[in-house]
């Protein structure tokens, strides 16, 4: 029998990769499974999840009768049993065993798991919290100036940025650095990750590579020349004084230190599309 001890909590699943992924496996998709199983009469007639493991691990060879037990399957049984197939065809990439050699051997949609705790980039966070700012926004008008250490924005300059903000996905970090590989796997979901986001609890996250960064290569997570655009001397330290604030003001607001390189990700980070996060 299975000790419950080695069975995973499954807190999330990616549907869409789950379902597409097992009706490949199938060719096509299962809707229930019937097992049939002897029951002896001398056994315990008990109900409930005593009764439903003892049909499925239970079977003796004397006085039985058929029992059926029907599972419909659900993302969570549809995981299980694509976990599994991984497992045996051992599928699976451990982060901590990557070395930069390694890495670099990596594929796009390959498998590769990781045990981290899960945590929320800056823009993330700041996403969560407009929806509480923007209705006092109203209140002023759009020729409004503010002005801090030199640097003069307007309303309209403050909304561009929030709007921006509200358009770019929500991104999570693993900090899944390794003895030999100092590293993130990153990865963007619009479902309720961010509900997992913890600074104790660890997950395991299953998920494909999706890309990986080449060296000197990197992403910034809001696109500041969409904010303040120009290519001439005057808008390159616009941009830069405008960094800046945008790191002194995210560390006041979400009150952690804040620093330009919570708002970009790159090399030798990896990027992946989560399949599963669980814990033990």
């Amino acid at each position: 029998m299975v000790s419950l001890s080695d069975v995973p909590e499954v807190v999330y699943t990616n549907d869409e990769i789950i379902d597409r992924l097992f009706s490949y496996l199938n060719e096509g998709q299962i809707q229930e499974v019937v097992e049939r199983s002897l029951e002896s009469e001398e056994s315990d007639k008990g109900g409930g999840i005593d009764k439903i493991i003892q049909l499925r691990y239970s079977k003796t060879a004397e006085d039985e009768e058929e029992q059926e037990l029907i599972r419909e399957l659900d993302p969570i049984g549809k995981f299980a049993i694509l976990h599994r197939h991984l497992q045996d065809a051992d599928d699976i990439t451990e982060f901590e065993a990557l070395s930069p050699r390694k890495r670099s051997e990596l594929e796009e949609g390959e498998f590769i798991q990781t045990r981290s705790r899960i945590t929320s980039t800056p823009i993330t966070e700041l996403q969560g919290m407009m929806e509480e700012v923007m209705p006092y926004f109203d209140m002023f008008d759009i020729d409004t100036t503010f002005e801090e250490e030199g640097q003069e924005f307007t309303m309209d300059d403050i909304k561009q940025f929030l709007d921006q903000l509200g358009s770019g996905e929500d991104i999570y970090r693993l900090d899944a650095s390794s003895d030999s590989l100092d590293a993130n796997i990153v990865f963007s979901s619009e479902d309720t990750v961010g509900d997992l986001s913890s600074e104790y609890t660890e997950y395991y996250v299953l998920g494909r590579v999706e890309y990986l960064f080449d060296e000197g290569e990197e992403e910034w997570l809001i696109d500041i020349m969409d904010v303040m655009p120009g290519s001439d001397r005057d808008s390159r330290q616009n941009r830069r004084m405008f960094l800046k604030q945008m790191t002194s003001g995210s560390s006041k607001l979400l009150e952690k230190d804040i620093d330009e390189s919570d708002f970009k990700i790159g090399y030798p980070d990896i990027r992946i599309r989560p399949m599963a996060i669980y814990l033990y």
